[in-house]
């Protein structure tokens, strides 16, 4: 398998990766802390989280197609 094959397969394991950790965690709930900040930070992470799946997908289909 050439060099290029390799890293190719590489790249699209790890976006594999990071894609199936974010669904992992797409329907968690929001712990109710007391903390605004931390509180405010599990939202930003429920509602950048799924442009982002949408992002690496995107990423992941232009990979293969190489």
């Amino acid at each position: 398998m050439s060099k290029d094959m390799v890293e190719k397969r590489e790249i699209i394991e790890e976006l594999d990766r990071r894609i199936a950790l974010l669904k992992a965690h797409e329907f968690d709930a929001i712990d109710v802390t007391g903390n605004q900040y931390e509180e405010l930070n599990q939202a930003l992470k429920k509602v950048i989280g799924v442009p982002l799946m949408g992002e690496l997908s995107s990423v992941r289909d232009f990979v293969c197609q190489l």
